[in-house]
């Protein structure tokens, strides 16, 4: 993937840049947008200079100190990051806890110590009002980025007390600029930025994946299952593993494409897809195809929750069986 710090970036750098240039650092910063479009990086690139221990004037760290070091080899005992224990699960109120305790501690190397919340809004109830009150009483020379792509879902009180820096997804332009710069052919780039609703990191893993095949293999099958040439059980048993999670969420994405594309006539940019979803947009009722995504949200949510994911699977592609109108549930597998 391309290393170089993407242009779209540099303007919330810089405002970053010129409040630790003033002695003027917030106490936590919160990073709102969309999933793929950088705000890890600029969250990387603010915790190095803080934690270096020779900065340049400029705003970067050196790269050569022990503190640097330090950080490039994941060890640096002042930074603190904060992840779901498992994907797809809340960060819990321990974690929180843990966190506070470690903030609390002198830093090792007299400098700031940071640390980084990432998704923010996987927090559950409790946690998050177990970091309200590391937000309330800060302790000197401590650095919050909680990072974000939906920050209505982070109480107001949290909010509040961050500074927010709003990341926008890139013009088109620049997009590609960069996924070239990463050797990443124009066209492919292009149609990795349209699944990736522009978001360029994001469009830089499908392109250096094999995402992009799988996702046309799914939407091949979920296609057959619509037209009665695929069994939904058999299907339902092919989508368990790696992809299960990525599948249901491009099948949400499709099913909001097919809302938009009935109530607003605006079929996807995407021509495969378009092609692919004309005939459903055509003969489908808006109202089942809302119920269905519904459903499809609410069995992403539930992901890691110990229910039966095969059931849910199966239960799902029915339904979508029977959005054709055809009377039985389950269709004799024609297709393999």
């Amino acid at each position: 993937m391309n290393t170089r710090f993407p242009v779209w970036l540099e303007p919330a750098w810089k405002q970053l840049v010129c409040s630790w240039q003033q002695d003027r650092l917030p106490h936590a910063v919160l990073l709102a947008g969309p999933d793929g479009i950088g705000k890890q990086l600029l969250a990387d690139r603010l915790a190095a200079l803080l934690l270096c221990e020779q900065p340049t004037a400029e705003g970067d760290a050196c790269g050569h100190c022990q503190a640097c070091g330090w950080l490039q080899a994941g060890s640096h005992p002042d930074l603190a990051v904060l992840n779901p224990e498992e994907t797809g699960k809340a960060i819990k109120i321990s974690q929180v806890r843990e966190l506070g305790v470690a903030l609390g501690m002198t830093s090792h190397g007299g400098r700031y110590k940071v640390a980084v919340v990432a998704p923010a809004d996987a927090m559950n109830v409790n946690a998050a009002n177990s970091l309200l009150k590391t937000l309330e009483e800060p302790t000197s020379g401590t650095l919050l980025i909680l990072l974000t792509a939906s920050p209505g879902q982070l109480p107001a009180t949290v909010r509040s007390r961050c500074q927010q820096l709003r990341i926008h997804v890139p013009g088109a332009g620049d997009a590609l600029d960069w996924l070239r710069a990463g050797a990443i052919e124009t066209d492919l780039g292009r149609r990795c930025l349209q699944i990736a609703g522009g978001a360029p990191l994001a469009a830089a893993e499908l392109a250096a994946s094999d995402q992009l095949a799988v996702r046309d293999q799914r939407l091949t099958e979920l296609a057959a299952v619509y037209n009665g040439t695929r069994d939904p059980l058999r299907v339902a048993a092919d989508w368990q593993g790696e992809y299960e999670a990525r599948t249901l969420r491009w099948w949400q994405g499709w099913l909001q494409a097919l809302v938009r594309w009935q109530l607003a006539g605006l079929p996807p940019d995407e021509p495969q897809l378009a092609q692919t979803l004309q005939q459903i947009s055509e003969s489908v009722d808006c109202r089942q195809l809302y119920e269905l995504s519904d459903r499809v949200t609410r069995a992403l949510n539930s992901l890691g929750s110990g229910l039966n994911r095969q059931l849910l699977l199966e239960d799902l592609l029915i339904d979508w069986a029977r959005l054709a109108g055809r009377p039985s549930a389950r269709v004799k597998a024609t297709g393999g």
